[in-house]
């Protein structure tokens, strides 16, 4: 154990001495083959996790390399960022915990999930909510590979090391078949009231004892409602593309648009020097007490996004757009340094304890597309990290991609 330890301590700190710088070229414009190549480049060196600890398949380097990895895809149709992709999605899949001799988690069972740390002697093995983002980091894969064109018959050039399925649609298949099992098995049993299809952590005492006393049969906060939703949404996206259930998309589907629904049924919206802007909390909560913060707000932002984008959960530009909004009015504050903006490290505007406003990344650069100013805003605030952070640089390239007006290079 001691071995395993320090393994996953080197994993998780060894710098990448030998990755290629990430690039951002321009303000406008599509992406350029430059940029794409810099980033397949980068994306090289970026370690493939072979556990879910410390999260590092959710929103660690690996779930972000998902995601990173797909966005470039989707502008620039090459095929070398998908192939890079399917190693994560792979190692992703097989590290899940295994039905006959895995880990045995707080519902007594060997769940199909990816528990994110190591067994502690007299407490139960904590798998949750989380588990939807994973899920929806493999049926992303398998979503892209559906789209696609007649080319996904050929085989996948990795030779299949997990037995997965030597094509790309044979192994589009083969994610969408295991993560069903995941969503059926163990996130809809414990984590979907049947009666109103809304996300509450399980009444179970062990659930308590696994993650924090508490916990239990109380609304599942936003932040992790958009991981399930991910979950979800991506799978629902996968059997629309293949026809093959109906009544499975229509039951996933259902189960998203219910929670964007609470969500904007939830948030307040306030007018902040003539502009609509939101006001929201942490989890839903009535009257209002635990306002969201950033680091959760991103992936609040990012949900609802993606949920946009798709045109299926009735979500309106003009519904988005006070994000954008809240972020360029409520939390903005000018950098000390007189260079750009800054963040307050909560979404009301307040920055709670000593640290200073600070920047936005991932998921807030999707907003540009609702306040086009906003882009060179942020793009500003992380020229530090654009060299070395995919999901800052993906996200920027991404969105200006969309703004430019430019085809999505995937067909």
């Amino acid at each position: 154990m001691k071995g395993l330890l320090l393994g996953l301590v080197f994993f998780f700190f060894a710098p990448l001495h030998a990755a290629e710088l990430l690039i951002v070229e321009s303000l406008e414009g599509p992406v350029t083959a430059a940029e794409v190549t810099a980033f397949k480049n980068h994306m090289r060196s970026v370690p493939v996790p072979k556990v879910n600890l410390g999260n590092a398949m959710v929103y660690g380097v690996g779930g972000t390399s998902v995601e990173s990895l797909g966005r470039l895809y989707e502008v620039s149709g090459d095929r070398e960022l998908l192939d890079r992709l399917l190693t994560f999605t792979d190692a992703m899949l097989a590290a899940r915990n295994d039905p006959e001799i895995g880990q045995v988690i707080w519902t007594g069972e060997r769940e199909l999930v990816w528990p994110n740390a190591l067994p502690k002697e007299g407490k139960p093995v904590y798998a949750g909510s989380e588990t939807g983002d994973v899920v929806g980091h493999i049926a992303s894969a398998a979503r892209l590979i559906l789209k696609s064109g007649a080319w996904t018959a050929e085989a996948v050039p990795d030779g299949d090391p997990y037995g997965f399925g030597s094509t790309y649609r044979d192994r589009a298949l083969r994610y969408v078949r295991e993560l069903d099992r995941t969503m059926d098995t163990f996130v809809i049993r414990w984590f979907v009231r049947p009666d109103s299809r809304r996300y509450f952590s399980p009444d179970e005492p062990a659930f308590d004892e696994a993650s924090r006393p508490g916990s239990r049969n109380r609304p599942v906060p936003w932040n992790q409602q958009m991981m399930l939703n991910h979950g979800f949404q991506r799978l629902a996206e996968c059997h629309d593309l293949l026809g093959d259930d109906p009544s499975r998309v229509e039951r996933y589907e259902a189960i998203v648009r219910t929670s964007v629904d609470w969500f904007f049924e939830m948030a307040k919206r306030i007018s902040v020097d003539g502009h609509e802007c939101y006001r929201w909390t942490y989890a839903p909560e009535d009257p209002m007490r635990h306002f969201e913060d950033s680091a959760h707000g991103g992936y609040d932002v990012g949900g609802l996004y993606r949920a946009y984008l798709s045109g299926r959960y009735g979500i309106s530009a003009d519904q988005m757009r006070p994000f954008a909004n809240t972020v360029l009015h409520v939390m903005a504050r000018p950098a000390p340094d007189g260079a750009g903006l800054r963040f307050t490290g909560r979404t009301d505007g307040e920055n709670p304890g000593t640290r200073p406003p600070g920047t936005l990344r991932g998921h807030w650069i999707d907003l540009c597309e609702f306040a086009p100013e906003l882009f060179p805003v942020l793009h500003q605030a992380n020229r530090g990290r654009i060299k070395s952070s995919p999901d800052t640089t993906a996200n920027l390239l991404s969105a200006r991609h969309r703004l430019s007006g430019a085809d999505m290079g995937v067909r």
